[in-house]
């Protein structure tokens, strides 16, 4: 299990520095701390990665917000370069969560979406959240 966190940790290490754009460091986006639990049949969704992409946002202006669901099904939000947090807003969110199968050259082999894609379409989210102008933690998230 620890590889998995690892990996995923890693992996979301890499989205967030991918989404940095030197020209702009989102000098107007003002970030608060957002956590929140995500469960699946009632029992935590470890390692499940979620995206929270905000209502009328434009994606490719944005950073990416994401987060890690840890071993006790609880998350907290990392918001691209910015750090820990998220702008206050409304959102769409979406989960994907992959479980690691074995271990490839250079990195761990990962397995089909345990959620078979039902939480993860853009176009049709099944998830919303709303965060506020202050610390936040979210209601739970069950799947």
């Amino acid at each position: 299990m620890r590889i998995v966190v690892f990996c995923l940790t890693a992996a979301l290490a890499l989205t967030c520095a991918s989404c940095s754009d030197p020209d702009n460091d989102y000098p107007d986006l003002t970030i608060y701390p957002v956590s929140g639990r995500m469960t699946y049949k009632g029992k935590p969704a470890s390692g499940a990665v979620v995206f929270f992409h905000r209502q009328g946002g434009d994606a490719s202006k944005e950073p990416a917000i994401t987060g890690i669901v840890q071993e006790d099904g609880s998350f907290e939000l990392v918001c691209g370069p910015l750090g820990k947090g998220a702008p206050a807003g409304d959102y769409d969110v979406l989960v994907e969560w992959t479980r690691v199968t074995g271990q490839g050259k250079k990195r761990p082999q990962t397995g089909p979406d345990v959620l078979k894609g039902r939480y993860a379409d853009p176009k049709h989210p099944l998830l919303h959240a709303t965060v506020e102008a202050k610390a936040t933690n979210l209601p739970g998230f069950e799947l």
